[in-house]
């Protein structure tokens, strides 16, 4: 029984055997073996179409096939109504749980007995910055000249501390990442007279992260005010890869333009700094921080590709995406 959809050739191991049954699926994966140069034989059998393609070009055969089954994957949750739902439960969730942080009779005999734990409700704003890292993505080839500019992203979560001796902490805790690109997507071909500038929805792309940071707060000796810096690592993880599709219609050629977000691996690893103030939270009375924060994955961790098709002309472009992000940081620090 075979897992997925490709295998050695049974009669020639030089070659791998890509099989697929629907229709569109077929199509699409012949139209990305030709923009890409992957040389093919194919055959019917059945229900089934084969595309045999020798080892040499196994891995960018392998690509286009996952691309080809991104593009046409559905959502996981498929309502709307659903999705809305488990984020509005998710939310009545967290919602409790800070209602009994607040009112636990246990939560204030812990701190009473010497735990001096935080929790902080965090609210962020990405705000795009050229000067520290969070700059357009550049997308260029055979025709297509496409630019990915960051826009205004957001994110939330929960924070908890424990503070250490001489003013060092050690937190986690779990966000919410929501990212925004702006797309220009543009396409040339002189011979064929063809110029033209498509402006797509926005990108919209969503995260989980858990972050490890460590770091000092320095006490400003006025009203409880405490300088605090801090550095760390965290794990992040995409719900999915993204896909946007827009067809163009009235003067001019007709034409279907697109763009695709997709991971390079399902788990990323960002890099971590965040600067700000805070006000300790004091006799029942919640406190607040307000900084700036940083965050770069080590490595590549995504990519952008634009596709543009009018009949049987076509255009395509890659490149590795910036997920740089910097900002905004507000934070509510729950009382002891």
């Amino acid at each position: 029984m075979r897992w997925v959809n490709h295998y050695t050739h049974p009669g020639d191991t030089r070659y791998h055997v890509f099989v697929f049954r629907e229709a569109h699926y077929v199509s699409r994966f012949e139209s990305r073996c030709q923009e890409e140069g992957i040389p093919y034989e194919k055959h019917e059998e059945g229900e089934e179409v084969m595309f045999g393609i020798a080892k040499t070009y196994f891995s960018q055969a392998l690509r286009a096939n996952h691309l080809v089954y991104a593009e046409f994957r559905s959502h996981f949750i498929p309502s709307r109504s659903w999705r809305w739902g488990l984020l509005v439960f998710t939310a009545a969730v967290l919602g409790l749980a800070l209602m009994g942080w607040l009112t636990s009779t246990t939560a204030h005999g812990q701190v009473e007995a010497g735990l001096p734990w935080e929790l902080d409700v965090v609210a962020r704003a990405h705000v795009p910055s050229d000067a520290l890292g969070m700059q357009p993505t550049f997308v260029e080839d055979r025709g297509i000249d496409a630019t990915w500019t960051p826009k205004f992203g957001t994110e939330f979560g929960l924070r908890i501390h424990r503070r250490l001796k001489e003013g060092w902490t050690l937190g986690g805790g779990v966000e919410w990442i929501r990212r925004e690109h702006g797309l220009v997507v543009g396409y040339t071909n002189d011979t064929l007279g063809i110029a033209t500038v498509d402006t797509l929805p926005q990108m919209r792309s969503l995260a989980y992260r858990l972050p490890l940071l460590a770091g000092i707060r320095v006490p400003l000796g006025y009203n409880d005010l405490e300088i605090q810096a801090s550095g760390g690592l965290g794990v992040e993880w995409k719900t999915s890869e993204t896909v946007i599709s827009q067809l163009v219609q009235g003067p001019g050629v007709e034409r279907v333009v697109q763009a695709y977000q997709g991971r390079t691996r399902f788990i990323t690893v960002p890099v971590m700094a965040e600067v700000g103030i805070q006000r300790r939270a004091k006799d029942g009375q919640p406190g607040w921080y307000v900084g700036w924060f940083w965050s770069s994955p080590l490595g590549r961790d995504a990519w952008a590709e634009n596709t543009w098709v009018s009949n049987s002309v076509s255009g395509l472009a890659r490149n590795y995406l910036n997920l740089v992000v910097t900002g905004l940081d507000v934070r509510l620090v729950l009382p002891e």
